[in-house]
């Protein structure tokens, strides 16, 4: 009975989340103009506000249960809570059926409003301190890291022939709610999303006390992630250098015990030394024994994968994900947040895309050293571009599991022809299929939304 506790407290800290944020949202704006004391107005007052990391440093989850990281079942899905996880899972067109719980696109607001709130009155106290400078490269970040998640579910997958004229999603500069910016384009909020990095990494300290708080690590591997995801392979590997200049810290799997039982035995709450940024997710079907790895990913997993039991849970037949780096799963949820795995991972490509082959077997071969049982593997030796790229996918695929990165990652590699993949579902006598370009890798936007702002909805 353990994961249904667990599935409803998930269930119930979405809907306080959603719902408090919502009306607190309403509250202050209300009360603002005669309400002094519920603005903000002092540097602690900022900070405070941004160390809020229920809300700002929630991810997104709609991109991981669509992705083909995980499976479940017809038993299973009926189990979920909230509508909107089953049919993300499906690829459904309503994906919401009507209810108001859209913690997805609304959190991912709320981070914008309060960095904005911040941004402005920053502007209006008009200090030059290093923590008023800190401070705007925090809100700058999480700005940027609100942004990035919206434009993977709610905008069509950058492509670079098509981002100039592609609908993008609103990009709100300022905490006036009375401005409401229609979407643009999607060249246009990458465009605002990179200006805000790179001024976020000319503000932001080395170290900034807590996980949940960005660095400067943390703002060039969002760029790099960033970069990734537009196909700039040369400036990603750039960015993704800084960033490692920064921390480049590896763990070692062959130094953890896969027989302690329950997650990854690292350390919770972004004690992990690869964290670069903290954020997290929660939803209820994470925690379902039904749950399980998507079988072809996990038989991907060598006897000598140290991943395939620190990742993994067999239990029979089933293969339960264990491996967050939250430390935690039933307790934290997914990790969402950055890391130094994934930069070694962005900069391997970057290189093997730009023909820096060497450079991007040095990357491959020191993940891979860290991953499987020493003595095991010798260093990959193959000079040919693409089966190094190839090689570089296949871990990029089995490393970042669950990070809500292979979402991302599909819409940008089914643009190619040699890496597009049809995602299939068998539940019970359905099959569902999801194409390389089908409409549904973008999610609608909520209706409330719609109807409030006027702004045209996704086709799906």
């Amino acid at each position: 009975m353990k994961y249904i506790h667990h599935i409803l407290l998930c269930v119930i800290l979405i809907l306080i989340l959603t719902l408090s944020l919502t009306s607190c949202q309403k509250e202050f704006l209300d009360k603002k103009p005669n309400k002094a004391l519920l603005v903000p107005t002092t540097l602690s007052d900022f900070q405070a506000l941004l160390d809020n990391s229920n809300t700002m440093n929630y991810a997104p989850g709609m991109n991981i249960i669509a992705s083909d990281d995980l499976d479940n079942t017809a038993d299973g899905l009926d189990q979920v809570e909230l509508p909107l996880e089953k049919n993300a899972f499906l690829w459904a067109a309503d994906i919401y059926e009507g209810l108001p719980i859209t913690p997805d696109w609304d959190t991912p607001y709320q981070q914008i409003f309060y960095a904005n709130v911040v941004l402005n009155g920053l502007q209006d106290l008009e200090q030059t301190s290093s923590q008023a400078k800190q401070l705007k490269g925090s809100a700058l970040f999480y700005r940027s890291f609100a942004l990035y998640q919206l434009l993977q579910l709610f905008a069509k997958p950058y492509a670079p022939a098509t981002a100039a004229t592609d609908p993008g999603v609103p990009v709100p500069v300022t905490a006036n709610v009375s401005n409401r910016p229609g979407r643009g384009t999607v060249a246009a909020a990458y465009r605002q999303l990179i200006a805000d990095l790179q001024t976020a990494a000319t503000l932001l300290p080395q170290v900034n006390g807590l996980p949940t708080r960005p660095t400067q690590a943390s703002a060039y591997g969002l760029l790099a992630r960033t970069y990734l995801t537009m196909q700039e392979y040369e400036q990603a590997a750039n960015a993704a250098n800084e960033c490692l200049k920064l921390n480049d810290r590896l763990l070692d799997y062959n130094d953890l015990d896969a027989s302690s039982g329950g997650s990854l035995p690292v350390g919770i709450m972004g004690s992990n030394p690869e964290i670069l940024f903290y954020a997290f997710n929660l939803y209820s079907c994470y925690f379902l024994p039904s749950t399980v790895v998507e079988a072809e990913l996990a038989n991907s997993y060598t006897t000598n994968d140290l991943r395939k039991t620190l990742l993994i849970e067999q239990n029979g037949a089933d293969r339960n994900f264990k491996g967050s780096y939250t430390g935690d799963l039933f307790s934290y949820g997914m990790f969402a947040g950055l890391a130094t795995d994934e930069l070694y991972l962005t900069r391997a490509e970057a290189f093997a895309r730009t023909n820096r082959i060497a450079d991007a077997l040095k990357d491959l071969n020191l993940l891979r050293s860290r991953r499987y049982q020493s003595g095991t593997i010798n260093p990959v030796t193959v000079t040919d571009p693409e089966q190094v790229l190839r090689l570089i996918l296949t871990e990029r695929r089995k490393e970042l599991l669950t990070r809500g990165t292979r979402w991302t990652d599909l819409r940008r590699l089914n643009q190619d022809s040699r890496f597009a993949v049809t995602l299939k579902r068998d539940i019970d006598v359905t099959e569902y299929t999801l194409l390389p370009h089908s409409l549904r890798y973008l999610f609608p936007i909520p209706d409330n939304e719609i109807n409030i702002s006027g702004i045209t909805q996704n086709p799906r």
